[in-house]
């Protein structure tokens, strides 16, 4: 079990380098901050693109987790990676830099032409270091995603040739993580890398790239749900409790025991297995196992799992060689053995790496010693691998010179040449349970024993002592050390673990029998007696190796299974070339045909046969050889297993021994040496070839090298063009489908150009023709032929003579210039607008002239125009106010008589404002009038028609005339657009329906007064009249004079013609006359006063006064009773004329009265508007006191 020196501790499975914050499980699944959970590596190379797409189709864009992409790009061209990604995933997705965080949701690919590692959460991108052939940046990434993230890190080899992600896989796994790899796809030759990461055995799953984004949701979710069983340091204590059970169960299945390895490593890898299954309890497991006993099979090779590699700690096997293996090669000699052993040798890549270094140091020393190098592992996987010496190219970590020395080439793998893979041999061995080899120079074994207990250490320290020899070396991992066995070894190079064994008398081997988890333990007495038989039959075993010959066992095949320890490579001969464990591949040739006859005699009587005193040359010198050839036991027979024994029966020829020669003999002996003699010849002439023919081949093994050389570059080269390749194709598809589109477009462009019927010509910056639509050719003599000609040399059929002036004017200065021409006939009429041609880079590359045909709408135009002037004279000769407005209630149109009315000078002053405000602000008692209550607004906004006759409108003074107005709905295209408004000034007609309703009330008062009044004269002219004669001849000169007063009054009223001036004191008696009594002795009515001259409209105001006093005297006053007098004198006081109506000896006056008539308020309004006077009452006890003052002007018109 090799793994990384430089990730382990010596006491804990924790990753050296991993940040504080990490436990041996690895971070938290829980994403806190902007940290993503997971961290999902995903290497491809050739055909990774369309895996990309296919597998980011169908992952949610908000998993929480990071995606890191690693390809292979060529390094000297741009990637569109990043770009085309970003068009199939709703995640960012961006290029890779240097100290950049990873965040969550976010897709990072690689740059060209760089190597790119994490440490703590941020990338570190650097120019790749390798030669270009060497670079393996999926691998690097991977290993250090691993370091970084334990099991949260996520390790997929998608679509691509070579093995590059193959390291990487199994550093995942090691710490913890999940990887996967695609499923076999149509492409063969793109599927080497996810091939070799499978053949690793480190790949969990092998998935189609669809199916991976459930499969690592499924993942991250388990996490989640195991976090919270988990302590501190990452162990799950319910998988600890079951442990000893499922150990036993393996122990049962495989044979064997991890009961003494570390419980956290081993609750490490149980745990990694149940998360890959994702069962979330230990018995859960266990029932898997039990239903599915190959789990157990899979549990084993988790916990085998080993991270090895050629020349892994290169500064520690340059030590190793300088320091031992040096030493070792020059104290041997030919004859002697230089043995080694690599316990937990995995695959074989650490026993290879001391054979190469122990090769180079027999370089320059010509007695060689006879090297056996000895590579065991538990894991018959690995152990086969490792015999079979072919890796996957390139091999990391071996330099080129070295490559190219001790490594051929055939295809895509690496095998170990022949001189090398013969020193080495492989096979199945615990160093735990197992005998150790013996007589030994050097032991490598790094890296196994942090994953044991200290006790098992102590075990194996000191079996390694026993197997050495005396003065011979021990090897360890940078984390190990001898600490413990410090009385055993002594320390050659402390810093690179190299240790020498201490000469230490008495030492026996230990007892490899060990107990621990899952191993049932026997009482302590039966213990110890198989203890001390077991002492007893090894030590016998041990005695025994000194003396029974060397042998093999082979199996019906004639495949060697076993070599015995001694010197059996004196009878074996391996062939150049691959290794091989066939027994008459490298049985030495003298040997085979006996060995082929005694093997034959064994299987036909299954009985033990012999062959005696077989000449064979062992180095150089002849030997009688021995063979002897038996089936092994009971389990030996059942398995065709046959021991196969060399037996050396000494020198081929005695010293000393006399031989009578005859002449047979004589004659004999002749003869061999002439047929030695031409044998030898021959065999002269035969070296003489070999050796030409080798050098033959040396120069075509080193043409071939080249050219292998060049092939790796090739490879290279085309896998990165590849990628460039499938870029290119995906970007040639999106160009064809813009081309397409493009089509579609300009297909689109052409009909709307044709649809809309407007002429358009395209010109280049020097005036050529590019294009024209139809409508052109009405207006210049085109034809497609004219395309590239200049438009100054097209014939026009315009009136514009300063076309190409223009032209030139917009590309000077980049203005559209517009234009209104007509044809030479004056038949049709078009708008020339001419702007700057400007290409998607915004380049002015010309111009486009475009002629909008205006002739039918000119003629709409005119003909709207006359109709538009008709209408407005219309609107602004009628008296009426009309104004517009749309649906906010700014003003859109009004007419003169709307600027007469409100007091406006100009439209402008009116257009676009709301008036309401201004012009309808408050009812006509003064409340205030909110827009939302006006009709007019409501009309505007819902497009009902109102009426009203009763309301106000307020002029830009701010004074209020009533109106009467109509709201009718302004409607365009079906819509509302707004409200009309047309209204009329009421003031004229609220003064005549006042005046009209006043002369109704007037002549009904008169008529009622004129009763009152002849009643009066009766009633006067019956008390004054003696006889009916005298009665009547008075009734009738009141009634004349009463007419005679009413002609005064008539005389004020326009359209009678009468005298135009009256005298006021005519006036007065006029209106009193008919209240005179000739017959009293005494006046009832006194006038005082001087003459004054009134006019028509004085007259009549003083007449309806007059009238009013001496009607309401008559009725109610002093001229109601006998003893009534009235006194009307006037004086003129200034500017004024004062009048005093003075009643006295009337009924009894009780204050004002409580009311007022309507003569009352006929007077007082004749008095105060029509001759702008005062009026003034006094209602003493003694009479009536009426005050009139009125301007003396207003007497007179």
């Amino acid at each position: 079990m090799g793994d990384d020196p430089t990730q382990w501790q010596d006491d804990e499975l924790l990753p050296v380098q991993a940040p504080e914050s990490l436990s041996a499980a690895g971070p938290s699944v829980a994403n806190s901050g902007s940290s993503p959970g997971l961290i999902v590596g995903i290497g491809a190379s050739a055909g990774g693109l369309e895996a990309y797409r296919s597998f980011f189709a169908h992952m949610p864009p908000d998993s929480g987790m990071a995606f890191i992409l690693v390809q292979h790009l060529s390094p000297d061209h741009d990637s569109l990676l990043a770009e085309l990604l970003g068009k199939v995933t709703g995640m960012r997705v961006i290029q890779a830099a240097d100290g950049v965080t990873v965040d969550p949701d976010c897709v990072f690919v690689i740059p060209p032409d760089a190597t790119m590692t994490i440490t703590g959460g941020r990338l570190k991108v650097v120019k790749p270091a390798p030669p270009r052939d060497q670079r393996r940046p999926i691998d690097t990434f991977f290993e250090s995603l691993a370091m970084d993230r334990g099991e949260n890190a996520i390790g997929i080899i998608l679509s691509g040739t070579g093995s590059d992600g193959s390291i990487g896989v199994v550093a995942i796994k090691e710490h913890g993580g999940l990887t996967l790899a695609q499923a076999e796809f149509d492409h063969q030759a793109l599927q080497g890398m996810p091939r070799s990461a499978s053949l690793t055995g480190h790949v969990d799953e092998v998935l189609a790239v669809e199916e991976m984004p459930a499969r690592i949701t499924a993942y991250q979710s388990h996490l989640s749900s195991v976090a919270d069983k988990k302590d501190r340091e990452g162990a799950r204590q319910d998988a600890a409790s079951h442990l000893s059970t499922i150990m036993k169960a393996l122990r049962a299945r495989t044979g064997h025991d991890f009961g003494e390895y570390k419980e956290k490593t081993l609750l490490r890898r149980l745990q990694r297995r149940m998360q890959v299954l994702q069962l979330d309890t230990p018995d859960a497991y266990i029932a898997l196992y039990r239903e599915q006993p190959e789990e157990l099979d899979l549990l084993f090779r988790e916990l085998l799992i080993g991270v090895t590699q050629f020349f892994r700690d290169p500064a520690a096997f340059e030590a190793l060689s300088a320091t031992v293996l040096s030493d070792l090669v020059a104290a041997k000699g030919a004859d002697e053995d230089l043995r080694i052993w690599v316990p937990g040798c995995a695959t074989g890549e650490e026993v290879y790496t001391i054979a190469i270094l122990v090769r180079e140091a027999m370089a320059a020393r010509r007695s060689r010693p006879r090297v056996q190098i000895f590579g065991t592992d538990i894991d018959d996987r690995a152990v086969a691998i490792a015999r079979q010496g072919r890796y996957r190219s390139p091999i990391a970590g071996v330099s080129g010179p070295r490559l190219e020395r001790w490594f051929t080439d055939e295809d895509d793998e690496c095998g170990v040449v022949p001189e090398i893979r013969d020193m080495c041999v492989f096979s199945a061995h615990s160093v735990i349970k197992h005998p150790p080899f013996s007589r030994l120079d050097l032991i490598s074994c790094r890296n196994f024993l942090i994953y044991v207990d200290p006790p098992v250490q102590d075990r194996i320290m000191r079996t390694f002592h026993y197997a050495l020899k005396p003065g011979g070396h021990l090897f360890l991992g940078s984390s190990e050390s001898v600490a413990r066995s410090s009385g055993l070894f002594l320390a050659r190079d402390k810093k690179h673990r190299i240790f020498e064994r201490r000469a230490i008398e008495g030492l026996s081997l230990p007892d490899v029998s060990g107990g621990g988890r899952g191993t049932d333990q026997k009482p302590a007495a039966h213990a110890s007696a198989a203890t001390a038989e077991d002492h007893l039959d090894k030590s016998a075993r041990r005695v025994m190796e000194r003396y029974y010959p060397p042998h093999v066992v082979i199996d019906r095949r004639h495949q060697i299974v076993r070599f015995s320890p001694g010197a059996i490579g004196q009878y074996l001969e391996p062939s150049p070339g691959a290794p091989s464990f066939a027994l008459f591949d490298i049985l030495h040739k003298a040997l085979r045909g006996p060995v082929r006859a005694v093997l034959q005699e064994v299987q036909a009587s299954n009985g033990a046969a012999r062959r005696e005193h077989l000449p064979v040359r062992v180095a150089g010198l002849p030997r009688l050889v021995t063979l002897i050839a038996e089936p092994m036991g009971d389990r030996g027979a059942e398995a065709g297993l046959i021991v196969l024994a060399f037996q050396d029966g000494g020198a081929g020829v005695s010293e000393g021994t006399t031989v009578q020669s005859s002449e047979s003999s004589l004659a004999l002996e002749q003869e061999l040496r002439t047929t030695r003699a031409q044998l030898q010849a021959t065999i002269d002439e035969l070296e003489f070839a070999n050796e030409e023919m080798k050098s033959s081949n040396e120069e075509y093994q080193s043409v071939n090298e080249e050219l292998q050389s060049s092939n790796e570059e090739l490879e290279t080269a085309k896998e990165e063009m590849q990628s460039v390749n499938e870029e290119l194709q995906t970007i040639n598809v999106e160009m064809a489908n813009k081309n397409d589109l493009l089509g579609r477009l300009n297909s689109d462009l052409k009909n709307l150009l044709e649809s809309t019927e407007i002429a358009s010509l395209f010109l280049d910056k020097d005036l050529r023709v590019r294009s024209y639509t139809a409508g052109v050719t009405d207006i210049f003599h085109l034809r497609d032929a004219d395309i590239g000609r200049p438009i100054t040399e097209i014939v026009s059929l315009l009136d514009y003579s300063d076309l190409a002036r223009d032209v030139r004017s917009v590309l000077r200065k980049l203005a559209v210039v517009e234009r209104q021409v007509a044809l030479l006939t004056g038949e049709m009429t078009f708008v020339l607008r001419m702007r700057p041609y400007r290409t998607l880079d915004n380049v002015i590359d010309g111009v486009v002239l475009t002629f909008v045909d205006i002739t039918e709408r000119d003629a709409a135009d005119a003909a709207r125009h006359q109709t538009e002037a008709y209408l407005r004279l219309l609107v602004d000769s009628t008296a009426d106010g009309i104004y517009c407005v749309d649906r906010d209630g700014a003003t859109t149109l009004c007419n003169a008589s709307f600027l007469r009315m409100f007091g406006f000078e100009r439209e402008e002053d009116v257009i676009g404002r709301k008036l309401h405000d201004l012009i309808h602000h408050a009812h006509p008692d003064g409340s205030r009038y909110p827009i939302g209550d006006c009709p007019i607004d409501q009309t505007a906004r819902t497009g009902k028609p109102a009426h009203r006759d009763d309301e106000n409108f307020f002029r830009a003074d701010g004074t209020a005339f009533p109106v009467e107005y109509w709201s009718r709905p302004i409607v365009r295209g079906g819509e509302l657009a707004g409200a009309v408004c047309s209204f009329v000034d009421i003031t004229d007609r609220r003064l005549a329906e006042e005046q009209q309703g006043l002369l109704l009330k007037e002549m009904d008062h008169r008529v009622q007064n004129l009763f009152a009044i002849i009643g009066s004269v009766v009633t006067l002219s019956a008390r004054s009249s003696k006889t009916p004669g005298d009665l009547a001849a008075t009734i009738q000169g009141r009634l004349g004079a009463l007419a005679s007063a009413h002609q005064l009054i008539r005389a004020g009223t326009p359209g009678v013609d009468l005298k135009q001036r009256s005298s006021l004191g005519e006036l007065v008696h006029a209106i009193l006359a008919p209240y005179l009594d000739p017959g009293s002795d005494t006046a009832r009515v006194l006038v005082e006063g001087t003459e004054l001259a009134a006019g028509r409209e004085a007259v009549t105001s003083l007449a309806l006064v007059l009238h009013e006093l001496a009607t309401n005297a008559a009725k109610y006053g002093a001229l109601s009773l006998p003893d009534g007098r009235v006194r009307v004198r006037w004086v003129v006081d200034g500017a004024d004329l004062v009048l005093t109506w003075e009643e006295s000896g009337g009924p009894p006056i009780h204050g004002a009265p409580t009311r007022k008539g309507f003569g009352s308020m006929l007077a007082n309004r004749s008095v105060t508007g029509q001759l702008r006077g005062k009026l003034a009452f006094d209602w003493n006890g003694g009479g009536l006191i009426v005050r009139l003052t009125i301007p003396v002007e207003r007497l007179t018109p």
